[in-house]
């Protein structure tokens, strides 16, 4: 006999999600649901520390599987070459 879902099998819609540095770490909040929104309380909130690292590989690799390329880094200029910029 089967059981019903598990955390581990819940799966929602992403709404939002915000990041900010956390000294060597990005702390990540994302914001999903699995129902239409009738109040604050559907709105599920999930925390999530990373390297900046792992940051750099997430941001790639979605931009892979969305079928695009991430933006080409500027080139530094003369002066900031020169300045150890």
């Amino acid at each position: 006999m089967g059981q019903g879902p598990t955390d581990k099998d819940a799966f929602g819609m992403l709404l939002g999600w915000k990041a900010d540095p956390a000294g060597e770490k990005i702390a990540l909040l994302m914001q999903s649901t699995s129902k239409v929104v009738d109040s604050s309380e559907d709105v599920r909130e999930y925390r999530y520390f990373m390297s900046k690292q792992q940051a750099v590989q997430l941001g790639n690799y979605l931009y892979g599987v969305a079928g695009e390329t991430p933006p080409a880094q500027k080139k530094r200029g003369l002066i900031q070459r020169l300045m150890g910029g």
